[in-house]
């Protein structure tokens, strides 16, 4: 049976938040020095600075050692990856996932941050490898970006090494060889159901589980655990995310635990993309009118996907709050009950707010001029159908037994 059939939520073996690429890669570099079997890395941008580079030169060290050195890089992310040569030379093997703008799985990118050593340790977050004040195109940035990841060991690093493995397999020539998919279907683990999220209030056993969303059998899970946890929050929500453009669904959830007496607090980025600047806002006026607070994190430099609930239940990745997310692209989140990390990621996002978030004015924002309020409804329309129209049909191929 497929390690990825088990049982979804697994005991806490060790389950750290790291904080900035100071930290990630820190503890990133070590846990790379000390590999012994293989190395598994798969993430949306690998850049070309001296931090991607120190990350580059590991991954060769190890493959020339004899690990299994595995790399999955998304091909529109990583479009100006320099490495490819030493990779090669060193025995680096290396893939890019959908090499072309629209190939054969649509307008999909693969937006996951995730790397696997030894099946014994497992990183799991927001962070690129990158710099983190620099773009991905090697520019200054007006300060430094602000990401969370988490590094865990335990069981759970299973769960993240097999849907490596599944990606991994999805770009192989031979992924779609008609023997194979009727194998991948029988062993695909099903779709997360509504009684998997029940565990805000149910038990106090610290567990983690691992959740990743694809457009085959997984295009909802991470916004179904989303949603779940908004609807049995009681007590407080924090939310982190750098691009906020959800459906209506996902609002009136917001909405809803906001009316409940529950403290609703998002922290958003702002100033990445003028066409955010310009349609986001469009969002705020029921969302200030629920009494939920909004912060913009300014300058571009929010980029950590966390979401807290009365503080036991936690979960912190690749996703963002929007179309692209959710519907489009492949994420890869952790989900964590009664655990210590939990207040941890939540004082974080607090503190963040509270230090360099500017919060909305509900009466300012009620104020702004019709020609403003005009041009960010427009704006809000033209960026929601174009992102319905990239995620139109956009659904994965089965893929070929791993054995596992």
């Amino acid at each position: 049976m497929s390690l990825l059939r088990k049982d979804r939520w697994q005991s806490i073996e060790n389950l750290d938040l790291l904080e900035g690429g100071h930290d990630y890669f820190k503890v990133l570099e070590a846990t790379l020095l000390g590999a012994k079997k293989s190395i598994y890395l798969e993430t949306y941008i690998f850049s070309g600075d001296e931090q991607a580079k120190r990350i580059a030169e590991l991954l060769c060290q190890a493959a020339s050692k004899g690990l299994d050195v595995k790399v999955i890089l998304d091909w529109l992310g990583s479009n100006n990856f320099s490495f490819e040569q030493e990779f090669l030379k060193s025995g680096v093997q290396l893939v890019h996932y959908n090499p072309s703008w629209f190939g054969r799985f649509g307008f999909s990118r693969t937006h996951r941050k995730l790397v696997v050593i030894d099946e014994a340790q497992a990183f799991v977050g927001g962070i690129n490898i990158c710099a983190d004040n620099l773009s991905s195109d090697g520019e200054i940035l007006r300060g430094i970006r602000w990401d969370l990841a988490l590094h865990a060991t335990g069981a759970i690093v299973e769960k993240v090494h097999a849907t490596f493995l599944r990606q991994w397999q999805r770009m192989q020539p031979k992924a779609l060889h008609p023997r194979n998919i009727l194998k991948r279907i029988l062993d695909q683990e099903l779709p997360w159901g509504t009684n998997h999220f029940l565990g805000i209030r149910h038990g106090h056993k610290p567990s983690v589980a691992f959740i990743a969303r694809d457009n085959l059998h997984h295009r909802r899970d991470i916004e179904r655990a989303y949603l779940k946890a908004i609807g049995q929050s009681r007590e407080e929500i924090w939310l982190a995310t750098p691009y906020f453009m959800p459906g209506r669904r996902f609002r009136k959830a917001l909405i809803r635990a906001a009316q409940r007496g529950v403290s609703v607090n998002l922290l958003l980025g702002r100033d990445e993309f003028k066409v955010l600047n310009w349609s986001v806002p469009s969002l705020y006026g029921q969302l200030l009118a629920a009494n939920i607070a909004i912060y913009e994190y300014p300058s571009g430099l929010l980029h950590a996907k966390a979401m807290v609930v009365d503080r036991r239940w936690a979960t912190l990745g690749s996703s963002n709050c929007d179309h692209l997310s959710f519907f489009l692209n492949h994420e890869a989140n952790l989900i964590v009950r009664n655990h210590s990390v939990i207040k941890e990621i939540r004082w974080k996002i607090e503190d963040q707010a509270m230090g360099q978030g500017v919060k909305v004015d509900s009466d300012l924002y009620a104020q702004r001029p019709l020609l403003a309020k005009l041009f960010n409804w427009v704006s809000y329309v033209f960026v929601r159908l174009l992102l319905i129209f990239l995620s139109v049909g956009t659904r994965d191929q089965a893929v070929p037994n791993l054995g596992d």
